[in-house]
Parts: C-alpha cells; sequence; structure tokens
C-alpha cells in the first residue's frame, strides 16, 4: 500500500468524515466499501488488537452498531497533515445487548475518543483507535461494579458458555 503522491489534506478531511458520519453513524455498507481500502489495518489502542481487512473492521464496526444502535460519533476536533487525519470525537449511546465484558445496564455513555487514519489513493489504508473504555464501564453504572452488574457479568458469562 505504498504510494507516491499524497492527496491534498482537504480531500483527506472529507473521505473520513464521509466515513464516521455516513458509515460508522449509519451502519451503511456501501459507504464503507467507498472509504476503506480492502485491506485497511486498524489499531484498537488500549486493548492491544490489530484487525486486518475491510470485512473484519466492517463487520465489527455493524457488531457493535447491533449493541448500541443508537451509538453516534460527533467529530469535535479535527487535525490534518499529508495524509493523515485525526478525529477527536465524543461517543454516544446505550448497550441494549451484552457485548465482550459490557453489559446492559439501562443506562448511556457520552465519552472521549480519538481517531487518527492514513489515506492513500483515496482510501482510508490504517485506523487507530483510542477509546475511553473505562468511562464508557463508568458512564453505564459497571465501574465501579455493583452487585447488579456483577450478576449481569455473570449470567452473560454462564448464558454463553452454556451455548
Amino acid at each position: 500500500m505504498a504510494s507516491e503522491s499524497v492527496a491534498p489534506t482537504t480531500e483527506n478531511v472529507e473521505l473520513c468524515r464521509r466515513y464516521v458520519e455516513d458509515f460508522i453513524n449509519t451502519g451503511d455498507r456501501a459507504v464503507a466499501a467507498e472509504t476503506l481500502h480492502e485491506d485497511v489495518v486498524t489499531h484498537q489502542l488500549g486493548v492491544d488488537e490489530v484487525r486486518e481487512g475491510r470485512d473484519a473492521l466492517v463487520d465489527q464496526l455493524l457488531d457493535f452498531r447491533d449493541v448500541v444502535p443508537n451509538w453516534h460519533l460527533r467529530i469535535d476536533d479535527t487535525i490534518a497533515q499529508d495524509d493523515r487525519v485525526m478525529f477527536r470525537v465524543t461517543a454516544r449511546g446505550t448497550p441494549q445487548k451484552a457485548w465482550g465484558n459490557l453489559v446492559p445496564t439501562g443506562k448511556s455513555f457520552a465519552q472521549p475518543a480519538f481517531f487518527v487514519f492514513r489515506v492513500e489513493d483515496d482510501r482510508i489504508v490504517e485506523q487507530w483507535n483510542l477509546v475511553n473504555l473505562m468511562g464508557i464501564a463508568k458512564d453505564i453504572g459497571m465501574m465501579p461494579p455493583g452487585p447488579r452488574v456483577i450478576a449481569k457479568l455473570l449470567a452473560h458469562r454462564i448464558r454463553s458458555r452454556l451455548g
């Protein structure tokens, strides 16, 4: 994915903005195909996870949209230079289903996050995410975990092990 030319910064910003506003915030798979390179690499900071390929990233984000149907990222700040675009966003939503260690508590979250994108040939080829997972857990009442949350976590783990 090496490229000789770097697209103008404003075009990169608009591409990344479209990805966030028209794919992440809506789940429109067609927009993901238009904005993400098929071999995009995603780094989830804080959980040391690297995901390779557009399909893997799209599936993960659509799975999260299923868990948090009203998930929305508001772009608060934008910084761009050459082939890089960074957004400071506010992530909001109310979990409706369990996902990993996340269980629905009926409460909503509103937490800051950072996304950095690298663009080549009019497609996002690399993405770094830094999400305040502890802040989300606190907002929805999972931190510190009270008896209700502990019971929901245990029930979720038992159900997932029993199939």
